[in-house]
């Protein structure tokens, strides 16, 4: 497919994704981490958006999906805001930024008729993307409607680290019961999450996996 993308796209963008996600836990250790996060998140943003535009077409459709996502992170960080609009809306936004880039991704995956490492490699990013997507998804809630995810003792920690910990829990069904949606919005996201997270593994990935050994054994 001719394109913006280099070979091993898919790379710089689940480098990316690990650092957030492997990273979390720690960002309210150091000082200066809320800064932090929010840079790693933008870094996330840019290759997102750098990854997935193989046509003129998708960068300039990433790019206004990417920017409103970027400049909101921005300004929540450069201002140190609290402010309830501003928080919603870089969740909100987040939220839709990821879907699609997830969307984008899966689409590219699928209708390859070729499956490489940086295919698996992309797959493995919907599926980190997803977990942020609904941890973006399960704090606007949160919000919008404050009860509505009982996060129990562990009510102290960020909310980044509460809802990425409980997003990534739900997404691969390990179920620890230590977080608790609460309110019918909650819920329906949680159990939304468990589905297509489960469904994801099933289909996507070991399609993929399924056709690249084949490829293998003939060649």
């Amino acid at each position: 497919m001719i394109g913006f993308r280099d070979p091993g796209t898919y790379t710089r963008l689940l480098f990316s994704l690990i650092l957030v996600v492997a990273m979390t836990p720690f960002f309210n250790l150091i000082p200066g981490g809320k800064s932090l996060f929010h840079l790693a998140f933008i870094a996330v943003i840019v290759t997102a958006v750098w990854d997935i535009a193989s046509t003129r077409r998708l960068l300039i459709i990433s790019i206004t999906f990417g920017v409103p996502v970027l400049a909101a992170r921005l300004t929540s960080m450069i201002g140190n805001s609290d402010a309830l609009f501003l928080r919603g809306a870089v969740q909100g936004l987040s939220v839709l930024f990821f879907s699609y880039i997830v969307f984008e991704i899966v689409w590219d995956i699928t209708t390859s008729s070729n499956v490489t490492n940086d295919t698996i490699r992309g797959a493995f990013c919907a599926y980190l993307l997803m977990g942020l997507a609904w941890a973006s998804a399960y704090q606007l809630v949160a919000l919008l409607q404050p009860g509505a995810i009982d996060i129990g003792p562990g009510g102290a920690i960020t909310q980044a680290q509460n809802f990425t910990y409980y997003s990534f829990v739900v997404l691969t069904t390990l179920g620890f019961g230590d977080i608790t949606p609460v309110s019918g919005v909650a819920r329906s996201l949680t159990w939304i999450e468990a589905v297509v997270g489960q469904l994801f593994i099933a289909t996507i990935i070991a399609r993929l996996v399924g056709v690249r050994m084949r490829n293998d054994s003939d060649s």
